[in-house]
């Protein structure tokens, strides 16, 4: 396998770089902008391509790692090339391979692979991408050889149907990006009290930390504490009349709701009439 990359940011870079230390041949980058492919080919000692058709002829898997509004944009661009025998592979979270319209009259296969990890730096975050999980879905004949090359580097993949990609991809967000709103958040309130922000940040990380470490470990509902858990009644009453008004008591608001019924997932015996009623 024959890798070349459409796209020089964070994901493609990373992904280049991984998969060339672990031994993966891949061909070099391609990207609209110069600079950035240049950037990524000197990184991961490989080619910069100036065209498309350059690297698809120098590639038999093509990996585009591209802004999800621009994937479509490329497959319009290589799809009249001699695309025969090749694997085409995008690494978009919300979109699925459906994308590579009209593919099966190219001669190539294709499929996504969203790899599960936060991508946050072009240059370091390689180092432990090896932890990542991997959703596949498209066509078998796509992501059934990237998926044997990821297993074989230790990874998990998971299979998914294109029609849930978009509630996936929702599913993602909320577990990540939506957890920086809820910390931000946090962090204003904690503002208001006088805290400055790295006070904040430190005061909340024990929270954070824990709880995210023990939903991995035993799961959301015994992970749960807190006012909702308690059915604390007074405790919410008293933090809604506090945050009256305001974003944040949207917030609470309705992350409440899915915590009481998560409390009730934990605690059968116990009577959250008077909390669901607030």
């Amino acid at each position: 396998m024959r890798i070349g990359i459409i796209g020089a940011g964070r994901v493609g870079v990373t992904m280049g770089k991984y998969l060339g230390d672990a031994g993966v041949e891949v061909s070099g980058f391609y990207s609209k902008t110069t600079q950035s492919a240049v950037q990524a080919a000197e990184f991961t000692d490989t080619t910069v391509y100036k065209s498309l058709q350059d690297i698809v002829e120098a590639s038999d898997t093509l990996m585009i790692t591209t802004p999800d509004g621009v994937i479509s944009e490329v497959w319009d661009c290589i799809a009249g090339y001699d695309l025969t025998g090749k694997i085409l592979c995008h690494c978009s979270g919300s979109l699925s391979s459906n994308v590579f319209s009209g593919i099966e009259q190219t001669g190539a296969v294709g499929c996504s692979i969203h790899p599960m990890y936060a991508f946050s730096d072009r240059f370091t975050s390689y180092q432990n991408f090896s932890t990542a999980y991997l959703v596949a879905e498209g066509m078998p004949a796509a992501y059934e050889p990237l998926a044997q090359m990821f297993r074989e580097l230790g990874h998990t993949v998971l299979y998914l149907q294109a029609e849930n990609k978009v509630k996936y991809h929702a599913a993602a967000v909320l577990a990540s990006n939506a957890v920086v709103g809820l910390f931000y958040s946090a962090q204003q309130l904690l503002s208001e009290c006088g805290f400055a922000e790295e006070e904040s940040r430190k005061l909340l990380a024990p929270l954070i930390t824990e709880n995210v470490s023990s939903i991995v470990k035993n799961g959301c509902a015994k992970a749960l504490t807190g006012p909702v858990e308690r059915a604390d009644v007074q405790t919410v009453k008293n933090h809604l009349a506090a945050l009256q008004g305001s974003d944040e008591e949207a917030v609470y608001r309705s992350i409440s709701k899915k915590l009481t019924a998560l409390a009730k997932c934990r605690n059968p015996q116990r009577d959250y009439t008077a909390l669901e009623r607030i």
